[in-house]
């Protein structure tokens, strides 16, 4: 009896914790260290977000002097230089509000290169751009990205298929202590065993009453703007080079001219020096025949700085090193008439329909409607089927199994197993998420047949006024050719009066002004009329290549193959 009350006691003291290194003893001293773990970590965490602070800049009038290696890379301020740098230091960035230079940073592709022995006409420049610019480029990687778009949405149709496998192995230590009446056992159970999963599964939507095909639809309406864009950017690329051609070839004629002019004022010069030399002139003669000579080789420098300026325009427009020579063929000799560049109605309708920001606003509004046919589709019930084969095979190993008398046990187990299951899904209640999806579908269709609206009455616009501005270079060429003719007359009779002894210095400089501003307007005028007409071209979307340049009466008279609606009301 009294050894029963000893093992009551002494089991009492134990569930209690009682004695040094009892469970309640070792129950304090794991919360101790969980308690102690929680605050270095919350710790830990606090010094990370002070040490971020400390990498930004100290205040909005002071500069950000961050670290860098010695390569000139920017790092964070916690951060050591990578293994092997020269020396693992790491430094600062200059003074002030100034970046170090990054050496790592991947140096630019090589540009386009030019032949310094060839002279490029336009379409020599066009097709160089065509090919080498990066727009171009970017534009054909998202039509290509917008067509990856359209197979993943095409990928909905088809059934999906997945297998996974996975093995792993535990094991489980139970310390069992059974008490009852007239059973007492301590029992120390081990199981520890490996298991193999492998299974193969099938999904597929067999039917959602229209929802897949109205992705379908808005991914491949999306993928042909994006093609029409890419067409754009060709177009827009042909333009910029046309204008800045034009202004190059235009800025060298214009050195021509006043280099010429700076030898009618040498020739006047010396017409001056005669004179006074034989006794028929004053200083005054000479002196103001001075003075055009240098107002001469002024504009002269002048005017050879415009021609660098567009010369590195030109070689940025095309896509090549802007450090490199460059020789063109100056275009010269063209002429157009007014009544070839009439477009009628019809024509700027047609001209509307081909435009590719108007087609590409097209098929926005287009992808809009589709998206509104998708949200509405959510609305219904979907046809599925699913199905899936798995194999297991599991290993356990069993020892010191309570109220068994029984030392071990092994168990293996292999399951093979199939389900094909089908089933209809019917949304019933979202909190209102199908109806929001459905309202924005519908404003993103209002908002894109607005854009559309808009982008037709701005094209509009566009061709309108280019065929005005075409207009209006035409007439001032005509009339620029004529102020050119009279003024030559002017200048050479009154070079050869002074220099017979009639007339006065005055007179013929300011002759001699007037004919070098008919010239530089006869110039400025001419390739302003062949720039007005590349923009008709590009307004009217038919500048496709650099020889509509060459025939832009035939080009905007051209029909496209394939009717498009142009107006609101066609558009469904």
């Amino acid at each position: 009896m009294d050894v029963f009350v000893r093992e009551q006691v002494m089991e009492r003291k134990k569930a209690r914790g009682s004695g040094t290194g009892g469970p309640g003893k070792e129950r304090t001293w794991r919360r101790a260290a969980l308690v102690c773990m929680a605050l270095l970590g919350s710790s830990a965490l606090s010094g990370c977000q002070t040490t971020a602070m400390k990498n930004m800049p100290p205040a909005p009038d002071q500069p950000w002097n961050a670290p860098v290696d010695v390569n000139g890379h920017i790092i964070e301020g916690h951060e050591k230089a990578a293994p092997g740098q020269k020396g693992g230091r790491v430094l600062r960035m200059p003074a002030g509000y100034r970046l170090s230079s990054d050496h790592v940073l991947p140096q630019p592709a090589a540009l386009g290169t030019v032949q310094v022995d060839h002279a490029y006409n336009l379409a020599d420049l066009i097709d160089m751009a065509q090919s080498i610019n990066p727009s171009t480029r970017q534009a054909w990687d998202a039509a290509r990205a917008s067509a990856a778009e359209t197979g993943i949405a095409r990928s909905a149709y088809l059934p999906h298929l997945t297998a996974a496998a996975m093995g792993g192995y535990g094991i489980l230590e139970p310390h069992n202590r059974f008490r009852g009446d007239g059973i007492r056992s301590n029992t120390d159970t081990r199981l520890h065993g490996t298991m193999e999963r492998q299974q193969v599964g099938l999904e597929w939507l067999l039917f959602d009453f229209g929802k897949r095909r109205a992705v379908m639809e808005e991914a491949t309406q999306k993928s042909i703007g994006q093609n029409i864009l890419f067409t754009g950017e060709h177009q827009k690329v042909i333009h910029k080079v046309a204008l800045a051609y034009y202004r190059y070839s235009a800025a060298l004629n214009n050195v021509s001219l006043v280099r010429q002019s700076l030898e009618n004022a040498h020739a006047i010069a010396r017409a001056a020096a005669a004179n006074l030399h034989n006794g028929e002139g004053t200083v005054i003669d000479t002196s103001q025949a001075e003075q055009a000579v240098a107002e001469a080789q002024l504009v002269l420098a002048r005017t050879e700085g415009d021609v660098e300026t567009y010369r590195l325009e030109l070689l940025a427009a095309v896509g090549v090193n802007p450090s490199q020579p460059l020789h063109v063929q100056v275009d010269s000799g063209r002429n157009i008439r007014v009544d070839d560049i009439r477009l009628s109605d019809e024509m700027v309708h047609e001209a509307v329909a081909r435009r590719p920001d108007v087609l590409a606003a097209y098929t926005s509004l287009r992808a809009a409607q589709s998206a509104v046919e998708g949200a509405r589709a959510s609305y219904r019930p979907q046809i599925f089927m699913n199905g899936n084969v798995g194999y297991n095979f599991d290993d356990l190993h069993f020892r010191n199994l309570p109220l068994v008398n029984i030392g071990s046990i092994n168990d293996r187990v292999h399951t093979f197993g199939s389900l094909i299951t089908a089933g209809i899904s019917v949304p019933i209640y979202d909190g209102g998420l199908r109806r929001n999806r459905l309202r924005q579908a519908h404003e993103r269709e209002d908002s894109a047949r607005a854009a559309l609206q808009d982008t037709q009455n701005n094209a509009v616009r566009t061709i309108v006024s280019a065929e005005a501005m075409l207009h209006t270079g035409i007439t001032a060429y005509q009339a620029a050719l004529s102020l050119q003719k009279a003024s030559q007359t002017g200048f050479d009779a009154a070079l050869t009066a002074y220099r017979s002894g009639d007339g006065t210095m005055t007179r013929m400089l300011e002759l001699q002004n007037t004919l070098l501003n008919a010239r530089l307007s006869v110039s400025d005028s001419y390739y302003g009329m062949l720039s007005a007409a590349a923009s008709l071209a590009y307004a009217a979307g038919t500048l496709g290549s650099s020889s509509v340049l060459s025939d832009i009466e035939g080009s905007l008279a051209e029909v496209p193959s394939a009717p498009v609606p142009v107006s609101g009301s066609q558009i469904p």
